[in-house]
């Protein structure tokens, strides 16, 4: 499974768990950064799984809504 193929929840839980890691005292400051750049990569992914979405749902409402 790619970092692309992961679903939102698995994203999420991933987000927050290198945002539980980041918060702690003893992480190394090279290790932080790439933790943090690796963080802003999940945001992206999830607001593209959350823009799918909505688009999906927006479809799915005209089509109801046409059938009505």
């Amino acid at each position: 499974m790619t970092k692309t193929d992961k679903t939102y929840a698995q994203l999420k839980v991933e987000l927050d768990e290198l945002l539980e890691l980041l918060q702690s005292e003893d992480i190394d400051v090279d290790e932080a950064v790439e933790r943090y750049q690796r963080g802003t990569e999940l945001v992206k992914l999830l607001e593209a799984k959350l823009k799918q979405a909505k688009n999906k749902v927006t479809k799915l409402k005209v089509n109801f809504d046409q059938k009505l």
